[in-house]
């Protein structure tokens, strides 16, 4: 091999290095969109909360609105593969209802105080104790998207929420707090750790009201566990061992007129009169994905200049609808794409994998016209061409 060739050779291997940085660049700033693929539709008029997703079996876990708590497992066909009410009987968890979801090919429930596992039949195997104080307590209505992940080729599931109000919080609140209480679904053994470093927000000696829950995600496939606190601008991602592993900035959309107080006054007492301006503050609200690639969901705060005293009911409507909605592609632990702007009522619920979202809104929002049957959406993320 003489001279000559080799140094074409050195030359090409750069050039392909160059233009697969450059690519790389390129897509970190790369223009996407959501575009509608697909729909899940079945056989239901009543109108039933999608929970959680199983992407092995193509699976979804359903609840009826209501005290009633008729728990469904709907194939991806729209087949009712399991049907069972869950608050009242032996094989009932009750009413309360934190969090729910598939741990590997099992669910749990998340009730107060309790633990619950629940075979693919919706029939109960297992429970656990499982005390944590929280601020609400919602009848077969969690306020967030269940998310498991797995240690040592076991999975286990999030189940602290991490939203109680202190009647007053030390100034190494946010220094001492374990973020994750991981429980492996076999025994009821917890897993704790998680610390957020000096990068957050909430390291600089100030609180934000109403703005400091945990948003989550993961899932059995991911490569880490990450979490934001709606007020911040850092995502952090934790390994199996729960140590800090990666950090993603994530720049915060305008308006954004964040309320916060001093650590040192922070607490129960102070929580309402700092917090009466907190929608002026924008949130990061939510995150769906499959494995290592996910949308982070964030809502900015509203006008500010339509934002005064002695508005009616409707005004006051008008101006929370100002907020806009934005999703940031995060894959294998960076951003890919610009923030893409959501402007369909509802949210993308939960991710399906290879870049598909579920729409998950009111029926009478979705379609123009009422339907016999339940159908939602599937968005895919896609570079704009």
């Amino acid at each position: 091999m003489n001279y000559q060739y080799l140094l074409f050779l050195a030359i090409l291997f750069s050039g392909l290095i160059s233009c697969s940085s450059s690519r790389e660049e390129l897509n970190e700033q790369a223009e996407m969109e959501f575009v509608r693929v697909d729909s899940l539709v079945f056989d239901e008029l009543q109108t039933l909360r999608i929970l959680d997703y199983h992407p092995g079996r193509e699976l979804y876990l359903m609840v009826t609105q209501g005290l009633e708590g008729r728990y469904f497992l709907i194939d991806s066909k729209g087949e009712v593969l399991a049907e069972e009410g869950l608050s009242e009987g032996p094989n009932a968890f009750g009413m309360v209802l934190h969090r729910a979801g598939f741990v590997g090919d099992e669910l749990m429930f998340v009730s107060d105080q309790e633990i619950f596992i629940y075979d693919l039949d919706l029939q109960q195997l297992r429970k656990f104790s499982f005390e944590q104080e929280t601020m609400v307590r919602m009848i077969h209505a969690p306020l967030d998207n269940f998310n498991s992940f797995s240690i040592d080729n076991r999975p286990h599931g999030i189940a602290n929420l991490s939203d109680r109000l202190l009647d007053k919080y030390p100034r190494d609140y946010f220094d001492t707090l374990n973020y994750f209480h991981l429980v492996n679904p076999l025994n009821g053994q917890v897993k704790k750790g998680g610390k957020i470093d000096s990068s957050s927000i909430f390291k600089q000696d100030y609180f934000y009201p109403r703005k400091d829950k945990p948003v989550y995600f993961s899932d059995q496939n991911s490569k880490f566990v990450s979490l934001i606190l709606p007020a911040d601008s850092i995502l952090f991602q934790f390994d199996q061992k729960l140590e800090l592993a990666n950090k993603i900035n994530l720049e915060r959309q305008q308006p954004d007129q964040l309320t916060r107080m001093p650590m040192a006054e922070a607490g129960k007492a102070a929580f309402y009169t700092f917090g009466k301006d907190i929608s002026l503050g924008g949130s990061f609200t939510h995150i769906a994905g499959r494995g290592d690639a996910f949308i982070v969901e964030y809502k900015t705060g509203v006008d500010p200049e339509k934002n005064h005293a002695g508005l009616s009911r409707e005004e006051m409507e008008a101006v929370m609808a100002s907020r806009k909605t934005y999703y940031y592609p995060i894959k294998s632990g960076k951003q890919i794409g610009k923030p893409v702007p959501w402007e369909k009522p509802g949210i993308l619920k939960l991710g399906l994998g290879n870049d598909r979202y579920l729409h998950y809104a009111d029926q009478a929002d979705i379609h123009e016209e009422e339907k016999e049957y339940q159908c939602y959406y599937i968005y895919e993320l896609r570079v704009k061409k």
